[in-house]
């Protein structure tokens, strides 16, 4: 069954809302108190007994990060020059590096370097306590843009009262995310079930959203590679019905873990999920703090007012 849900005629006042600085301010990794265990480690070749001590106790930091916060793999191409006898051959060779993500603050105990001998051979055991803190993933490339179209042939800038509202979406990342409608400091859930946590979505595949599933079948958009989030399959109409043109912003929010709706309320003339802009910012800024992972991408939509003839 096909929806067509007009959104209130209400002017979205873009420039007052604190809302658009929420997702600017860099956010720093969390601090966490992280221990190693205790750590063994052969003694490092060439080097002295102080400097080795000096290299297990900074593995043993690396371990606690890597134990709380992962690791990630960072692969390069390089390339290899030799000279044998006059010539020169040049080659490339792949190299793959494993990074902790963290960074270690400060020192709280540490235990050992203790020296063991373990069958013949000079071994070290140590234990570190300390507080680190998580990196600064990087944000993810969110595509997000207004379409004309099912098909998404057709980006467009601008809509006019009447206009059916379509995006396509694209994430590098597989994860999961939220649509917001926002306008006269008030929010509107675009999700057809608000009640559920964040919806997956696959990573490098094109979305396109909005559409009822009977346009999606009559126009055969799988058939080209297209995917569609059914919990965003609301098919409205943009309105813009005084004689001046309205702003309105479309908020995605976007995390690689599943994240919880905010708390929002049933409007039956409406028949929307709604919330107050102030209470919709305190929810963002909430995920924020929580993971610097979460990220709020906003696309501001202009309405052109009705024809009037």
């Amino acid at each position: 069954m096909d929806l067509c849900l007009p959104f209130p005629t209400r002017f979205f006042r873009l420039l007052a809302s604190g809302l658009l600085l929420a997702g600017c301010v860099p956010m720093q990794g969390q601090v966490k108190t992280v221990d190693s265990g205790w750590q063994e480690f052969a003694f490092p070749e060439g080097r002295t007994l102080v400097q080795a001590e000096i290299w297990v106790v900074e593995q043993a930091k690396v371990r606690a990060m890597a134990a709380e916060f992962g690791t990630r793999v960072r692969s390069e191409t390089v390339q290899v020059l030799t000279d044998a006898n006059g010539q020169v051959d040049q080659s490339f060779s792949e190299m793959s590096v494993q990074q902790v993500q963290g960074q270690w603050l400060e020192d709280s105990e540490i235990e050992g370097p203790y020296r063991v001998c373990r069958e013949g051979d000079f071994w070290f055991r140590v234990r570190v306590r300390g507080r680190a803190r998580a990196d600064r993933q990087e944000q993810a490339d969110i595509e997000m843009d207004l379409r004309a179209d099912v098909l998404c042939s057709r980006a467009v800038e601008t809509l006019s009262h009447g206009d059916r509202l379509r995006l396509r979406l694209r994430s590098p990342v597989d994860g999961h995310v939220m649509f917001f409608y926002l306008e006269d400091e008030q929010v509107f859930a675009l999700s057809t079930d608000q009640t559920e946590w964040a919806v997956a979505l696959e990573g490098q595949q094109v979305y396109s959203l909005f559409n009822s599933e009977s346009e999606w079948v009559a126009a055969d958009a799988e058939a080209l590679g297209l995917r569609r989030l059914s919990r965003y399959a609301y098919g409205f109409q943009v309105s813009a019905a005084e004689a001046k043109e309205t702003q309105a912003l479309l908020v995605g929010a976007f995390a690689p873990s599943a994240f919880a709706p905010p708390k929002m309320d049933w409007v039956e003339e409406e028949k929307m999920w709604t919330m107050t802009e102030e209470a919709f910012e305190r929810w963002l800024k909430q995920n924020l703090a929580r993971t610097d992972r979460f990220q709020v991408e906003r696309l501001p939509i202009r309405i052109q007012p009705k024809q009037r003839y």
